[in-house]
């Protein structure tokens, strides 16, 4: 549970009458006025060395420039009530800026776009990190503490009423259009190179959005978190209130996180005229900019060739931070055998290893020279996720959880983990990722037994009643046999493997089982329309444990909602109504632990492994530094520790 705490100046004045027995009330307040004064001046100086802003004496808060804005902040952040709180350590420190430098990283696949309100993805909200500001960011060393991003300071007397003062001078990005044409002039707005100003409207606006019924995509997913909102105004340009309806744990994440987009794009088309009112919804799911990026961030976008690269520059104008370089270049490499040899040949920077890289280039490595290159350089974490097998509840066949416990049951999952992911992350048994104390480590991943996955089908009604080696049963007055459809990543050779794998053993079973690779676009379309048998999925998750939004039956005939597989239980929705609602750490754990037996269970899916990665990078980069939660991967934290070549 997250506790406003007590303020450094409480602790201040805690120690003071520590040592000195006797003080009187005057002495008292005097002290803490003196202690507030210098904790803000402080947190100015600071916040100003963050920003490359030079220092000399107090800080100003008359210049227009970053000194005013970190003076705003060092005052939003000296009072007590602030949700916010400074961060324990800068991103980038200003050594390792590298003017010149292009940081060259490789993306398996294309988007389905940019728009974070629209587009779906874990790839998505990574990049939307990179151009996009929050109002609140979690800070890097500790992640249940949030620090200032584009709000300066949070308050609340209750958790149910939120007042928000928002940064004062932040500017959206510059729209990539051909400005030349004059077609876009309506775009251009008062501030630097004609940008237009960040204000509380446009998080008006972006509530608008997710809480509008025409809106689909990830704003679909987002819309659980904001149903409990009842009110929300701007109270000034940069001033919000917003208010819930009920406590809920994850109401304050959600408003924290929420990704915001600019009302003067977003409401219009393309030549500037406003959307009607009565179907602006609609017009936002296919919005002619919904391609390109704009936001708030360290980067902005520059352009983006399908299938070929996306380019990002290091925005001057950015309030926070600096990125370490001046360029991001991401380049489509769909063919994971590519990766090394592009590393090696130096046109990329960073790669992550697949499993069978992984055993050539590290497990069968000889003389410890990686890729026989000693400037090339190794690194390891481990991801907060876990992947599975998602079982379609709606189709006649795995709406049996004996069924479903009977597929678990026949997919070799030790045996894949050692023999085809050369052990590159641990088995898994539930919804939580395993470094957090939701995960309930009594509940063992269920073995590869053929004989008792026999059992429970027969059990379930499904026998050979032909003789041709595949079960059958008598469904809605037909005979249907037992065959079905697997839908894999069609980028992932592993998987490829991996299905084929498990389709002999099925095999053995009675079972036919047809793999279907697709490309991630194609594959998300099936899942979202449930046009599907089954599909191998992960699930990158969040700090705080919430089921909603995945499991809850409300959930699971939305349309293109996170509950695809269309799970109904009545307990784990009691479960996780309870969960959101709690904010006591120790019944969080235990009601989360509840679901995990449960799922456990029910199997509604087949939870396979949390995975563990290896990057291999240049050693002109910094030692890689990855965070703890998604994204992991996050460039704001890279550097070069060597300037461009002249």
């Amino acid at each position: 549970m997250r506790q406003s705490g007590q303020s450094t100046l409480l602790f201040i004045s805690l120690g003071l009458l520590t040592t000195i027995n006797v003080i009187n009330s005057w002495q008292i307040d005097h002290l803490e006025r003196l202690a507030i004064e210098d904790s803000a001046r402080l947190a100015a100086i600071e916040a100003q060395l963050r920003a490359g802003v030079p220092v000399s004496g107090a800080a100003t808060t008359t210049a227009a420039g970053p000194a005013a804005r970190s003076a705003q902040e060092a005052e939003a952040l000296a009072d007590p009530k602030n949700l916010l709180r400074a961060p324990t350590r800068p991103r980038v420190r200003a050594a390792q800026v590298s003017p010149g430098r292009t940081l060259r990283m490789q993306i398996g696949q294309d988007p389905q776009g940019l728009n974070p309100l629209i587009a779906k993805g874990a790839d998505v909200n990574e990049y939307s990190t990179y151009f996009n500001a929050f109002m609140a960011t979690r800070d890097i060393g500790e992640p249940e503490r949030w620090v200032p991003d584009l709000a300066v300071k949070v308050t609340t007397d209750d958790d149910l009423r939120y007042r928000i003062e928002l940064r004062k001078g932040v500017h959206w990005h510059r729209p990539a259009v051909d400005w030349a044409s004059g077609r876009y002039d309506w775009a251009k707005g008062p501030g630097p190179d004609d940008r237009q100003p960040f204000t509380a409207h446009d998080v008006v606006f972006t509530l608008d959005a997710i809480r509008n019924t025409q809106t689909a995509g990830r704003v679909s997913d987002l819309r659980t978190y904001f149903e409990p909102v009842v009110a929300y105004r701007a109270v000034d340009d940069h001033t919000l209130e917003i208010q819930f309806k009920e406590k809920a744990y994850t109401n304050r994440s959600a408003l924290f996180e929420m990704p915001i987009i600019p009302r003067f794009l977003f409401s219009v088309d393309e030549d500037g005229k406003p959307f009607d009112a009565a179907t602006w919804g609609l017009k936002l799911n296919e919005h002619w900019y919904n391609q390109k990026a704009i936001g708030t961030g360290p980067l902005q976008f520059v352009s983006w060739e399908p299938g070929v690269k996306m380019e990002f520059a290091r925005d001057p104008h950015y309030f926070g931070e600096p990125v370490a370089y001046d360029r991001l270049l991401m380049s489509v490499v769909k063919d994971q055998n590519a990766w090394p040899r592009k590393l090696k040949a130096g046109e990329l920077d960073f790669i992550y290893l697949q499993p069978e890289q992984f055993k050539t280039e590290i497990l069968d490595d000889k003389d410890g020279v990686l890729l026989d290159n000693p400037a090339i350089k190794r690194a390891d974490f481990s991801l907060f996720n876990y992947f599975y097998v998602g079982w379609n509840a709606d189709r006649p066949k795995f709406a049996d959880k004996r069924v479903r416990k009977a597929m678990t049951l026949s997919f070799n999952r030790a045996g894949v983990l050692e023999k085809v992911l050369y052990n590159q992350g641990a088995l898994t048994s539930g919804p939580f990722p395993q470094q957090t104390p939701c995960y309930d480590k009594s509940v063992q991943p269920l073995p590869f037994d053929l004989e008792a996955a026999k059992a429970l089908l027969t059990e379930a009604g499904w026998t050979d009643t032909d003789g041709d080696g595949v079960r059958d049963k008598v469904i809605d007055g037909q005979r249907v046999p037992f065959t079905f459809t697997l839908i894999t990543f069609g980028s992932s050779s592993e998987y490829e493997t991996i299905a084929s794998t498990w389709r002999e053993d099925l095999l053995q079973i009675g079972v036919q089982m047809q793999p279907l690779p697709l490309e991630w676009s194609a594959m998300l379309k099936k899942m979202d329309e449930r046009d599907f048998d089954a599909f191998t999925g992960a699930w990158v998750t969040t700090w705080e444990a919430d089921l909603m939004q995945l499991w809850h039956s409300a959930e699971a005939d939305k349309p293109k909602s996170g509950n695809r597989i269309g799970f109904r239980n009545a307990e784990a929705d009691r479960i996780a109504e309870a969960l959101r609602l709690e904010f006591d750490e120790a019944k969080r754990v235990e009601l989360c632990h509840a679901f995990h037996r449960l799922v456990a269970e029910e199997q509604p899916y087949t939870f396979f492994y949390q995975r563990e990665r290896t990057v291999l990078y240049w050693e002109h980069l910094n030692a890689l530094e990855f965070l703890q939660i998604p994204p992991h991967r996050d460039v704001r934290l890279f550097s070069f520790n060597q300037p461009a070549s002249p």
